[in-house]
């Protein structure tokens, strides 16, 4: 009986020692947290002043090393603040909205080179340095009691979800959103860059519910005479389509179709596969004829990849005038190889089609224009948005680089007016 006492005196001891260990290890936990999360915080508000000051210095100088210096500290210190923000665990609205801002400036004076009028810069910057002290003062008194590395791991908590927070996020997240939008507002190119994302340059007709069955039965005649289940996109999508899932023996998916126009915007079958395997030049045949009947024929394919059961190929438009891939405008498609059948469709970028401009082709000698040790492999014509949202007409080269007898593929992207570097890639 004695035993058995001891046992269980011992076991609840080691029981009580063992939760005070782990309330006191979990304890210790909080306050690295804590301490963490307020060392990002002040990181953060000494950087926004290096940053407030850096905008000011470029306002003191027209062309000079010194605005050049300042304009990359504004890139530098606007991407440091960006990053330190991003890590807290602040009211998302507010984070998101002053995040945006950050890239905005930063991204401005980094383009900066590119004015002829620095005037407009100056314009710019002046309107931004009263808006950027003005956020900054807020910041300091928004986050003095977080800075101080004692809040407990809840309080961050409730920051983030702005739950019993002591100050006004929301009201600070419309105060950055306004600044934005009157000090950098989006540029035309950025403008239609977000119309296509919400399908808002479509001026198709609209389709009905039951002209969107039918072209699904058109497409995919082989699983549309399954049952059939059609859904409206919910309220507030950025574009409104039709949801069309279906099901048939051992084959379910759906198709989404956008009501203006019509447009397959994805289709997915799920099916198990048989033991066959069709040809690859069988199976990308059946590729092009379905994009081809599909009204999809303007395409060629890019890229070719594999698994145990389905090719999946990429097709890219080709702009007929020049006869220039445009590579924001492409087409994945998933195909069987037991049959040769479609089965996974993703048409939404080729839906948001570009709107291409002519653009002058300056010849190039790339003989002068490259090294001595780097030959250029293949060139083709292709439209590529650079990094202002322009789609610009550039030469796609592809190109080898020897280097102590080591060989490196490139792909290299020119613009055929500017002579512009868009982009150079290493090939694997």
């Amino acid at each position: 009986m004695k035993k058995i006492i001891f046992v269980l005196v011992y076991a609840i001891a080691a029981l009580a020692i063992f939760a005070y260990g782990k309330s006191t290890e979990n304890q210790q936990l909080s306050y690295l947290l804590s301490g963490q999360y307020a060392k990002k915080m002040t990181e953060a508000s000494q950087k926004l002043e290096e940053l407030d000051t850096a905008v000011k210095k470029t306002l003191l100088f027209n062309e000079s090393d010194g605005f050049d210096d300042a304009r990359e500290d504004i890139w530098r210190l606007s991407s440091d603040v960006k990053n330190a923000v991003g890590s807290l665990p602040l009211d998302r609205g507010f984070s998101n909205s002053w995040m945006n801002y950050l890239g905005r400036l930063g991204n401005y004076a980094k383009e900066t080179e590119r004015l002829n009028d620095k005037e407009e810069y100056h314009q710019v910057m002046t309107q931004a340095s009263v808006n950027l002290r003005e956020m900054a003062d807020e910041w300091q008194l928004a986050t003095a009691d977080l800075i101080r590395g004692d809040v407990s791991v809840e309080s961050w908590s409730n920051q983030l979800d702005s739950v019993d927070s002591e100050h006004d996020w929301d009201g600070m997240r419309e105060t950055v959103k306004q600044y934005t939008e009157s000090d950098f507002p989006l540029t035309a190119s950025e403008s239609d860059s977000l119309k296509k994302k919400e399908l808002q340059t479509l001026t198709d007709k609209k389709v009905t519910r039951e002209e969107a069955i039918e072209r699904f039965k058109f497409l995919f005649p082989e699983v549309s005479n399954s049952s059939i289940v059609v859904e409206n996109s919910k309220p507030g999508a950025p574009y409104p389509f039709y949801h069309i899932r279906f099901a048939e023996d051992s084959s379910v998916g759906y198709i989404d179709i956008t009501e203006k126009g019509g447009h397959v915007l994805s289709f997915l079958s799920e099916r198990p596969f048989g033991q066959e395997t069709q040809s690859y030049e069988f199976i990308k045949e059946k590729a092009e004829q379905f994009l081809s009947s599909s009204g999809y024929g303007d395409t060629v394919l890019e890229e070719a990849r594999e698994n145990h059961t389905s090719w999946h190929f990429v097709f890219v438009r080709v702009e007929p005038e020049y006869e220039a891939k445009v590579f924001s405008d492409v087409i994945h498609l998933k195909v069987a190889k037991d049959t040769g059948g479609i089965i996974g469709l993703n048409a939404m970028e080729y839906i948001q089609k570009e709107n291409l401009k002519p653009q002058k082709i300056v010849e190039q000698n790339w003989e002068e224009f490259f090294r001595t040790n780097v030959t250029v492999v293949e060139e083709e014509l292709a439209y590529v948005e650079n990094d202002r949202l322009d789609q610009r007409l550039s030469y796609y080269l592809t190109v080898t680089m020897e280097v102590d007898e080591q060989i490196d593929t490139y792909v290299v992207v020119v613009d055929t007016e500017t002579a512009e570097v868009i982009k150079t890639e290493k090939q694997p």
